[in-house]
C-alpha cells in the first residue's frame, strides 16, 4: 500500500513537472513570435495589427498566469512526496 502511494505521488509529481515543461516551452514561443510580430507590425497601425498586439499580449499574461499556478502546484507536490517519504 505505501509504495502505492509512492507511486501515485511521483506519478502526479511527473504530471505536473511534465505540464510545467510543456508551459515554459509554450511561453518560450508565444514570445519569440510576440517579439518578431512585434517588430513587424510596429510599423502597422491598422486596426488588425493593434488587435493583433492586444491578442498577444493577452495570451502572454495567461501563460504567465499558468506558469506560476504550475510552479505552485509542483511545489506542493514536493512538500508532498517529501512528507510522505519521511513519515515512511
Amino acid at each position: 500500500m505505501e509504495k502505492q502511494v509512492k507511486d501515485s505521488l511521483n506519478f502526479i509529481l511527473g504530471a505536473v513537472t511534465t505540464a510545467k515543461t510543456e508551459a515554459e516551452s509554450a511561453w518560450t514561443k508565444i514570445n519569440t513570435e510576440f517579439q518578431s510580430l512585434a517588430a513587424k507590425g510596429a510599423q502597422d497601425q491598422s486596426e488588425v495589427s493593434v488587435n493583433l498586439r492586444k491578442y498577444l499580449q493577452d495570451g502572454i499574461s495567461q501563460i504567465d498566469s499558468l506558469i506560476g499556478k504550475v510552479n505552485t502546484t509542483v511545489a506542493d507536490a514536493k512538500q508532498k512526496v517529501a512528507s510522505a517519504t519521511s513519515k515512511a
